[in-house]
């Protein structure tokens, strides 16, 4: 009956864990939509056709600032091919349509370890997800290229040139005459594009218009999180003087429309989902990856809108000021967008060279980022050093055992008091087995005596939690970890282990660690407190590597630690 007890026990314990990290999942996807027709407009390879766009503009897809006319699309005479992009960094296709950027791979963080040819797509337009940038002009009583205009195009295909850039001239022609050059351009060793707008003015008026960029995207199937682990953030995010950063998910999107709605009813003056300012960023977000679009200097409006009749989609995105060109004169206008991986360094270069605050903010590790960030640093400067991102876990983690060592001593100090009376403890409950209350008054009698604080191995602990939530973060959220080699077989830090020998070390050593602490009192705590260590083992199955390495020798470590304590502690009795 007993072994049928202990079985249930265990089951019980086991199906509440899957459960309950099932439901983590469940939670992070749950509102993700699901394509419902294929979108009309996919990328094509490169060298094959362009699809030929129609008359029908979605209006809320070319942004207008109230006074600004929204450009109807104009039909090219035949379909084009893509424009095909590659530096060191990126293989950029270009969509003369609209000439924007429908797909872009990153060179230096291939798509699969055992594929180190094939970039990772951060931009793409494919069946069931897009995530594509948006960029053109909105004309005042007048044409302008929206990304729905087709442009004219020299060639099909460029390279890095030795200057260590490659641009990318677009031209359009409006039938007043205006001559628009529109120029992409890409440098070496960045994920930095350079977008220009050179207007001529041909004509006999004046032209008036407005620069916008936008990011238009789908919601993921998958925000980064695994089995037991928390995903994630993927969405926009703006940062602007007043209000900093802000996060800004598909849900709030939705929403910010829906206030916005209600404020056109209401005939409120004040918009719900945009917000006039003078300088900052707005981003489209997701694990390890970011777009940011880098506005022009003056007085700009970020936006957000959703589109969720098909295939639900969002953006997020800025209007610059007006441009005026005046009859016979030429002027332009620019932006930059960063499309990339959210490296710290290239983050930070960034913000000291190009004055771009917050924008290492996109590495998101929550409200933790105060510690967070320190980590990382810690962790970097010991990468510099050995040169392996493993070593520098391991490295990390001693560092941050030997800053606790006092907190930690002193919490091993309380537990080995409490472990010399456990025989103690035992009689007495031998003793009021039938009585709990006198049990408890005498073992608070016998603490009280023998001065010693229950909680007083806790709070140590406690202390120490938040260190230890924020390098989970840093080793979830940093791309530097991402198909990064330690030893062996232990080859992409960012994935489970192949043979999950780290796991199993992490069960066994869980368990030798919990055996040197003194046992619980009560009988079923005892049973979860012996089957704890070999759940963990099965959820540690689908951590990343970094993590799973670094709590191994964490528990090592604190093995050591306690033994060492422990043994300090007889010698001195």
């Amino acid at each position: 009956m007993e072994t049928q007890r202990n079985l249930l026990t265990v089951s019980l314990v086991a199906i509440c864990a899957i459960l309950y990290f099932k439901w983590i999942d469940f939670s992070a996807l749950k509102n993700a939509p699901q394509a419902t027709t294929q979108i009309a407009s996919e990328v094509p390879d490169a060298g094959s056709q362009a699809p030929v766009i129609n008359n029908t503009v979605d209006q809320a897809s070319v942004p207008s600032a109230g006074d600004v006319d929204v450009p109807q699309a104009v039909e090219p005479s035949q379909p084009s091919t893509l424009i095909t992009v590659t530096t060191d960094m990126v293989v950029a296709k270009i969509n003369p349509i609209g000439g924007v950027i429908e797909r872009l791979e990153l060179r230096q963080h291939p798509e699969a370890i055992d594929e180190p040819n094939i970039g990772f797509a951060l931009l793409k337009k494919e069946p069931g997800e897009t995530f594509i940038t948006e960029d053109g002009l909105s004309a005042v009583g007048g044409q302008a290229p929206n990304h729905l205009q087709p442009y004219q195009y020299d060639q099909t295909s460029y390279d890095l040139g030795s200057d260590g850039s490659v641009s990318v001239p677009l031209t359009w022609v409006s039938e007043s005459g205006i001559k628009f050059v529109k120029t992409l351009t890409f440098a070496r060793d960045s994920y930095v594009v350079d977008i220009n707008y050179q207007v001529n003015n041909t004509s006999s008026s004046a032209w008036k218009g407005k620069l916008y960029g936008q990011f238009n995207r789908t919601e993921p199937t998958s925000s980064g999180g695994g089995f037991g682990q928390l995903p994630s953030y993927t969405g926009a995010a703006i940062y602007e003087p007043d209000e900093k950063y802000q996060k800004i998910d598909f849900d709030d999107i939705v929403d910010r429309d829906a206030d916005e709605r209600k404020r056109n009813k209401a005939q409120d003056l004040v918009p719900k989902n945009s917000l006039t300012t003078s300088s900052g960023w707005v981003a489209m977000m997701q694990h390890y990856f970011v777009g940011v679009w880098l506005p022009p200097e003056g007085e700009k409006k970020f936006f957000t809108n959703s589109n969720l009749k098909a295939n639900p989609n969002y953006r997020a995105g800025f209007t610059s000021d007006f441009l005026v060109v005046e009859p016979g004169q030429s002027n332009s206008i620019g932006t930059k967008v960063y499309l990339g991986s959210k490296e710290t360094a290239r983050l930070n270069r960034l913000e000291n060279e190009d004055s771009i605050d917050g924008v290492h903010l996109t590495v998101d590790y929550g409200f933790l980022t105060f510690i967070a960030d320190p980590l990382f640093f810690a962790l970097s400067w010991i990468h510099k050093i050995v040169g392996n991102w493993g070593w520098a876990i391991i490295f990390l983690t001693i560092l941050i055992k030997a800053l606790f060592y006092p907190l930690s001593a002193a919490s091993y100090r309380s537990m080995g008091k409490m472990k010399k009376l456990q025989p103690r403890m035992q009689t007495l409950k031998e003793r009021y087995k039938d009585d709990r209350q006198k049990f408890q008054t005498e073992m608070m009698a016998m603490y009280k005596k023998e001065k010693v604080n229950p909680a007083g191995g806790c709070l140590p602990i406690l202390i120490q939690i938040p260190v230890f939530i924020a390098l989970y973060w840093v080793l979830l959220e940093s791309v530097e970890m991402r198909h990064a080699p330690f030893a062996l077989w232990w080859q992409d830090l960012s994935a489970p282990d192949p043979y999950y020998v780290l796991p199993v070390l992490m069960g066994l050593t869980q368990f030798l660690m919990m055996k040197l602490n003194p046992a619980p009192m009560d009988d079923i705590q005892k049973k979860v407190m012996m089957i704890m260590p070999f759940a963990l083992m099965f959820l540690f199955m689908t951590f990343p590597q970094g993590l799973v390495l670094y709590w191994v020798v964490n528990n090592i470590l604190t093995m050591a630690q306690q033994w060492f304590n422990y043994r300090q502690q007889e010698q001195n009795a």
